[in-house]
Formats: C-alpha cells, sequence, structure tokens
C-alpha cells in the first residue's frame, strides 16, 4: 500500500457549455487543447445526455481481483446528475480525461460508472467546470500493484 501525491495551484478555470450531440469527453479534450491544460480536475458537470456508455468496478481473477467490467450501454434521455474527473497525459502526451458521472434514466433510476470516450453524447446542455492545475503533472502510468495504467501525480 502506497500513498502518491504531489501539491500545485489552481492556474485557471474555464466554464464550458458543450451542445447537443457532443460527447462530453471529447468536448473536454477540445476545450483542454485549446486552453493547453494537460493537467487538471474536472470538478463541476452537469446536464443531460441522448445515452451513456460507462464501466463499473467489478470482480476479476487478477491479482488485485477487481477492475473494470464491460461497457454498460444506457439509452436516453438521461438526466446527468453529477461528473467529476482527472485530466492528465499517456507516457506519450496525449490528452488523458478520466470521468465518472452519475446519471438518472427516464424512471428516476440512478446509474453510474467509468465515462467511456465517444460514447455519451449531450442532449440538450452540459455545463463543466475545468480546472487548471499548475505544479502538478498527471501522467497516467502502468502501475503493476492494480495491473493496470493510472493517473498518477508528479511534481
Amino acid at each position: 500500500m502506497s500513498l502518491k501525491f504531489s501539491s500545485g495551484q489552481i492556474a485557471k478555470t474555464a466554464m464550458v457549455r458543450l451542445t447537443p450531440g457532443m460527447d462530453i469527453i471529447e468536448g473536454v479534450e477540445t476545450v483542454c487543447r485549446q486552453l493547453d491544460i494537460t493537467s487538471g480536475a474536472i470538478s463541476s458537470c452537469i446536464g443531460s445526455l441522448e445515452r451513456a456508455s460507462y464501466c463499473i468496478a467489478v470482480p476479476l481473477d487478477n491479482g488485485i481481483g477487481s477492475g473494470y467490467g464491460p461497457p454498460i450501454n444506457l439509452d436516453g434521455p438521461l438526466e446527468l446528475l453529477s461528473a467529476q474527473g482527472t485530466i492528465g497525459t499517456e507516457q506519450n502526451e496525449e490528452l488523458f480525461i478520466h470521468l465518472h458521472g452519475v446519471f438518472s434514466d427516464l424512471n428516476g433510476h440512478i446509474h453510474g460508472g467509468h465515462l467511456i470516450k465517444g460514447q455519451s453524447p449531450v442532449l440538450i446542455t452540459c455545463e463543466i467546470m475545468i480546472n487548471q492545475i499548475q505544479g502538478v503533472n498527471m501522467i497516467r502510468t502502468y502501475d503493476p500493484e492494480v495491473d493496470m495504467a493510472v493517473l498518477e501525480p508528479f511534481s
């Protein structure tokens, strides 16, 4: 068991509205590229979705006994009640958005998990707050303890 952290400060905040049909993660990536944000946090995200594709933690036969299961596809309309996430890069410096969301279906049943890029388009609107963190680099690296790549903070 270990703890990894790095300290920085919020350098800038972007308020974003995504319009109908735009995927949430792809929209965040577009804004981050235009504002040169490679490390940060998505601290607020609300709106509505046409549909969502997400995965959840499930038991697996691996060293840690768990991991992400196959995608779950949920048709809308969906109310996006909340989403938060982390902005970082792959080791090749390509942008990586790690976003988890909670949404309700037309019967008010709650669903949620790790959103999958390209599979969660906006229905009416999506309002997002992105915070750039200066002094911290979030880099997605392979962690042998969990047998998968995860975002880790570096100074």
